[in-house]
């Protein structure tokens, strides 16, 4: 590739006819010639060529087709319903004439969704002989605090029966979750986003 030709060479090369030329004026003649030189690349005929077609359908509503699409996602996520749950663990205790109670520590954090509480459940993967599904009876006023977390204590009271009798050697804690009221993915991620 040879070197870009400067303003000076432009003015030596070119013989003057008749009338005297200011080398400014020469120097803007040529001053296309010397962009093409100095790029050739921006004005070759493959660039051009490929510069010069139309794009296909779908790159040129690519945008549109994209945006639908997002648009088609969120209308989706405000009908799919979604049960946010909050893990719990529940206490299992009984008395001496065999009858079983149920308790469990509610987090601080948690009791501020206490009217969207829809009830408890027992995780279904363990198979113990205890109901699966609880309402809340009572939530205590007070709140107790150890370490580096507070809670407060309530009672639960199992919605279906079981058949078995059990006899507990001590009273034993199985995980839970305290299920909320449903609501769609778009107004779950609507409200964790305010928070």
């Amino acid at each position: 590739m040879k070197p870009p030709i400067t303003k000076a060479e432009i003015i030596n090369r070119i013989k003057l006819p008749g009338k005297r030329k200011t080398a400014e004026w020469l120097f803007s003649e040529y001053r296309d010639k010397i962009d093409r030189y100095r790029q050739p690349e921006l004005r070759s005929a493959k660039v051009r060529k490929i510069i010069g077609q139309v794009p296909p359908a779908l790159l040129r509503y690519g945008i549109m087709i994209i945006g639908g699409a997002l648009l088609v996602l969120v209308g989706i996520t405000a009908f799919i319903p979604y049960q946010p749950t909050i893990d719990i663990e529940i206490a299992v205790t009984q008395t001496d004439d065999g009858t079983l109670h149920y308790s469990t520590r509610i987090p601080q954090n948690a009791i501020k969704n206490k009217d969207k509480f829809a009830g408890v459940t027992l995780n279904s993967q363990l198979e113990l002989p205890f109901p699966l599904e609880y309402e809340i009876e009572t939530i205590s006023e007070t709140v107790k605090v150890s370490g580096q977390s507070a809670w407060q204590q309530a009672t639960l009271a199992p919605t279906d029966k079981i058949s078995a009798n059990i006899l507990l050697d001590k009273p034993i804690t199985v995980p839970g979750k305290i299920l909320l009221e449903k609501q769609s993915i778009m107004m779950w991620v609507i409200e964790k986003a305010r928070k």
